[in-house]
């Protein structure tokens, strides 16, 4: 059962980042935060670019966490409603495909 969720997650990551390239306020959000981040690196040393950039990946991490386990729940959550039990070898019972 396990083995199913990497590659819904990434499928997942394939949908969201198809859906992103077609929203224009995500577009210009990622567009401001590159041009922040490349004058921020320009204005300050190189030590303090590479702690903000630890800081930046542990960040990162935890988000990272938060969106597996909110994708996880999802999942649960319709496997518990029965929208997802085509996912597994058993069907739910009293169901058919």
């Amino acid at each position: 059962m396990n083995s199913f969720f990497p590659i819904l997650n990434w499928a997942g990551l394939l949908l969201l980042k198809e859906k992103l390239s077609h929203c224009t306020p995500y577009q210009e959000a990622e567009r401001d935060s590159r041009a922040q981040w490349a004058a921020f690196k320009a204005s300050h040393s190189e030590a303090l670019n590479e702690e903000v950039l630890d800081l930046l990946d542990r960040c990162n991490l935890a988000a990272v966490w938060e969106r597996d386990a909110a994708f996880c729940l999802g999942l649960q959550l319709g496997l518990e409603l029965g929208g997802l039990g085509r996912f597994w070898d058993t069907e739910p019972q009293g169901t058919t495909l």
